[in-house]
């Protein structure tokens, strides 16, 4: 009892010290405004909706799950029959993010704006940039926490063990904080062949780098470090019948590095000329590399109609793996299930067609 009470306190804080990294999606490209300010409004319609559900390491507490990531957005891709071969994007982003019951919650409220423009005939080269900006709210009830330092030998209890809070010299800062934050990124995509296409982007979030105040009367400073995002991918159409998309993604925040690769595959099993008609079944396996972790991530999804719904499922193989089953869990995983649609009240030209990453 004592030892498992101890390691997931562990889990837990490793989320404050300047090595943790901020949220991250399996399904990156299913949440766009989360992962780059440049794709806000960079879709082929008028609006998008999204959302996405994160749950990580699930029976880690008896009661509720231990990390827990709902986000939904609303983004518009505007004035497209203004601007040749172009749009401006503006969005709202909402992001929740919560440890151990709301031990730890944080919502996010972020407004996105991206300038959209294309070049060349059919606009094979397009480039878009975007700035997010909002605020970060936090909320942190330590008194649900019990440290190592707490316990004591207790003869009456089953478990031989006691807590008595006074013990466990811990002095942190419950209470609620509003920050400011602000985030930059760039998106590029070409099609060098009719269905080959390359595209890239890079995204620098938490440019207001906010102070943290988890201790009280600290005389140190801790501040949310930058992140810096890289992403990309290709997509191969195969005669309308199939489609191929490796991609990446790698980031770094502070001492933190994280690699993401891998290959989605989609089955066309609605055929048509128009590619917002088609109906297409995916199946896909990435890879995340974390310092010593090694995760392995299956995916699946389906598209039509301007819906897309996916599930994901991240199998941690290696040194989470040891942790996990040292108090007593199965497997630490998570999973992951996505939804948006993607709508339109006018036809856009055929020449003036944005490019929306997929899975």
């Amino acid at each position: 009892m004592k030892v498992r009470l101890y390691v997931i306190v562990a889990f837990l804080v490793s989320i404050f010290s300047l090595n943790a990294q901020d949220i991250h999606f399996s399904q990156f490209y299913a949440s766009p405004l989360t992962l780059n300010p440049a794709l806000t409004g960079n879709f082929n319609g008028f609006y998008r909706i999204t959302g996405i559900y994160r749950n990580q390491w699930p029976g880690l507490t008896q009661s509720k799950p231990a990390f827990s990531t709902p986000s939904v957005s609303l983004d518009f891709s505007l004035l497209r029959e203004k601007i040749k071969k172009g749009s401006l994007g503006v969005g709202l982003v909402f992001v929740n993010d919560q440890q151990n019951g709301k031990t730890f919650n944080i919502n996010q409220i972020l407004a996105s704006v991206g300038y959209n423009m294309g070049f060349g005939p059919k606009s094979i080269f397009q480039l878009g940039v975007g700035f997010q900006g909002g605020l970060i709210m936090y909320k942190s009830d330590f008194a649900k926490l019990q440290f190592h330092d707490g316990f004591y030998s207790d003869p009456s209890n089953p478990s031989g063990f006691s807590y008595d809070p006074s013990l466990a010299g811990e002095s942190l800062a419950t209470g609620s904080k509003m920050k400011g934050a602000f985030n930059a990124g760039i998106f590029g995509k070409v099609e060098f062949h009719t269905g080959m296409r390359f595209y890239t982007g890079y995204s620098l979030n938490n440019l207001t780098q906010y102070k943290q105040d988890f201790i009280q009367n600290s005389a140190q400073t801790y501040r949310i470090p930058l992140r810096h995002t890289l992403h990309g991918g290709f997509e191969f159409d195969i005669k309308d019948a199939a489609v191929l998309i490796p991609g990446y993604l790698f980031q770094t925040q502070a001492k933190a590095r994280e690699t993401n690769f891998g290959l989605t595959a989609g089955i066309h099993v609605k055929k048509d000329p128009d590619p917002s008609k088609r109906a297409t079944f995916y199946l896909g396996l990435w890879n995340r590399l974390n310092k010593s972790n090694y995760t392995i991530i299956p995916k699946i999804g389906f598209e039509w109609k301007g819906f897309r719904a996916g599930f994901a499922y991240d199998a941690h193989l290696t040194q989470q793996y040891k942790d996990y089953k040292n108090i007593g869990g199965n497997m630490p995983q998570a999973f992951e299930i996505t939804l948006s649609y993607v709508g339109n009240i006018f036809t856009p030209k055929e020449d003036n067609y944005l490019f929306n990453p997929r899975y």
